[in-house]
């Protein structure tokens, strides 16, 4: 019975090690969080992992340094909804959009997959586009 909580033990462990450090996308060397992890004053150019997503919503919570406008993508399989959450309501994206966020202001990013049973990896892009926040629309 020793040799099966062992067993156990390290299969759980084995288990949290790879969900809690994503690989990258091959020939992307973008810093890549999983979406479990606050993510607080990230760099100009990087990835959200929603990994192993099944029917259902998964969130991540990103909280940004000041106000810019960012390139959003949806990277993977295309079938699940993305969309951003503040506290006035949701910002649909599409593939590709560019919206202007604010800083320290907290955002929930949502994948959605609503009717497919297999497993999908979806990655959410956001890359620091040089606009200027103030002039540009849309603002979220």
């Amino acid at each position: 019975m020793s040799k099966r909580f062992v067993f156990l033990v390290i299969s759980i462990f084995l288990f949290a090690f790879v969900a809690c450090n994503p690989e990258p996308i091959e020939g992307d060397d973008r810093p890549a969080f999983v979406y479990t992890q606050d993510i607080v004053n990230p760099p100009d150019d990087f990835l959200i992992l929603f990994n192993n997503l099944v029917v259902g919503q998964k969130i991540a919570k990103v909280t940004f340094a000041d106000s810019a406008v960012w390139q959003v993508e949806r990277i993977g399989d295309g079938r699940q909804t993305v969309s951003i959450k503040n506290d006035t309501g949701y910002y649909y994206v599409n593939l590709i959009d560019t919206v202007g966020l604010a800083g320290s202001k907290l955002y929930e990013i949502n994948v959605n997959s609503f009717l497919y049973g297999e497993a999908n990896t979806v990655f959410v892009g956001f890359r620091r586009v040089n606009s200027d926040y103030h002039t540009f629309i849309p603002k979220f």
